[in-house]
């Protein structure tokens, strides 16, 4: 047996509760009187006090009904063995898309069913599906959970080194950042689809793009850009410090992208951003160079924090190695993998401040080495007040399909396991088990009969 929270295991100390109710069962010593002695009065009184367990069959179902609600707290559960040698191999196809898959993969599918194989919905939960479900589901929509979940999901109910065929697509907006390792060895049909373009319109930062996708790539073109003013940045970098070479080839990687004129320390006029790349403390003339309104990007000093980390963006985890300790109550933006603070924002003397909690430079993160980058300083370059994304969001006409060359990546696989292991939860057995002692308990609580002395 395990437990998912094994820090719940501390309520056993309420035993101590229990032990010490019983242990308090003072029992009054009687009055005796006795005849030659009578005349004494009350002198002849004497009491006494014992100190005893006197049901133990009481004191052991309340100890046990505490050891199971800490039990409950700790959420125990046992590791069932999935054997892979009792089944053939799975077929995994998308419940709403099992009528046209079989229509188009019939034979195979007949084949593999004579084989022993099941056929199983890709999607959470992966239900037990049969050929009659074909006619069931004509115009039910398509599951939206990605691929990579699901992938990773079906490792805890797929035995280990069965044969898996799966009947997908390719579109690269169902795949996450990372690929997962699976347990079992997969066969990836993939469904038959033509080349279809498609084109939509993205708005970002108060600006329209014009979107273009096609299997291979997505373009973005904006749209009435002669209109759009240039943006003027400033940047202040300290004696010794060499960061401001990643900002800037950044920057222009941003202008390039969105076809905005970008000037970096403009001769003269106040700037729209103002990026200080240094330990000290932000100048005042520093402040006053940056237009009202405008952003402040500041590197924060303090205690430096060297305990391996990474920086949660966008859903991907960038290495962080050093950071700077935090204990402002801003928003926070960019975290690292114990939540705290990376990046945040807050305003004050009409400047939009973002204090950042690292350095652009590879002693500290490997953000500049990675494409998020870009990405990542792309609402602080230009500022979007209702924007909540980093960048573009995905949109369900992006036509981009997997890579050829990643077909292998996605069938990664470890064939020498025989066993896999699904955990299975033991919280309603404790929880019936603890109702039949709680009964127990008050049927001989309620039947005791209390003990009077007669005098």
């Amino acid at each position: 047996m395990h437990f998912l929270y094994p820090i719940g295991l501390l309520a056993l100390a309420g035993l101590i509760i229990p032990l010490i109710i019983h242990l308090w069962n003072v029992k009054q010593g009687k009055t005796v009187k006795i005849g030659s002695i009578a005349l004494l009065g009350e002198s002849s009184r004497a009491s006494s006090k014992s100190f005893k367990i006197n049901d133990w069959l009481l004191l052991v179902l309340r100890c046990l009904l505490l050891v199971l609600l800490a039990f409950l707290l700790a959420q125990p559960y046992l590791k069932k063995i999935i054997s892979g040698k009792n089944k053939t191999g799975w077929i995994l196809v998308d419940k709403a898309m099992l009528l046209q898959v079989f229509k188009t993969h019939n034979k195979t599918i007949d084949s593999l069913i004579k084989q022993g194989y099941e056929i199983h919905d890709f999607n959470i939960g992966f239900a037990k599906l049969t050929v009659k479900d074909t006619a069931a589901n004509k115009i039910k929509p398509a599951n939206t959970v990605s691929y990579t979940s699901l992938l990773s999901e079906s490792s805890h109910h797929i035995p280990a080194g069965a044969t898996v065929y799966l009947f997908a697509d390719h579109r690269l907006n169902r795949f996450g950042n990372e690929l997962p390792t699976l347990n079992y060895k997969l066969n990836w049909i993939p469904l038959n689809q033509t080349d279809t373009l498609s084109s939509w319109i993205a708005g970002y930062a108060g600006k329209k793009y014009e979107a273009k996708s096609n299997p291979s790539n997505t373009t973005y073109q904006a749209l009435n850009s002669a209109d759009e003013s240039p943006i003027d940045i400033t940047i202040h970098e300290a004696s010794g410090i060499t960061d401001g070479k990643y900002l800037i080839a950044a920057l222009k990687a941003i202008g390039s992208f969105t076809n905005r004129k970008i000037i970096i320390n403009p001769p003269t006029g106040k700037a729209d951003i103002g990026f200080w790349l240094s330990d000290d403390a932000v100048t005042a003339s520093f402040k006053s160079s940056i237009a009202p309104n405008g952003a402040l990007f500041q590197y924060e000093k303090g205690k430096v924090i060297t305990v391996p980390s990474f920086i949660n963006l966008d859903g991907r985890h960038i290495k962080l190695s050093k950071r700077i300790a935090s204990t402002s109550q801003a928003e926070k933006i960019w975290t690292d993998g114990f939540g705290n603070a990376i990046l945040t924002n807050d305003k004050a003397n009409a400047l939009h401040i973002f204090h950042f909690y690292s350095r652009f430079n590879p002693q500290w993160n490997e953000l500049v080495w990675d494409g998020l980058f870009v990405k990542a300083l792309m609402p602080i370059v230009i500022r979007a007040e209702e924007s909540t994304e980093f960048g573009f969001e995905d949109n369900p006409a992006d036509q981009r399909r997997l890579s050829v060359q990643q077909k292998e990546v996605t069938e990664i696989t470890k064939t020498e396991a025989t066993n896999t292991t699904q955990n299975e939860s033991l919280g309603i057995t404790f929880w019936i088990a603890a109702l039949l002692i709680f009964t127990t308990e008050r049927i001989l609580s309620f039947r005791k009969k209390p003990n009077y002395v007669k005098s």
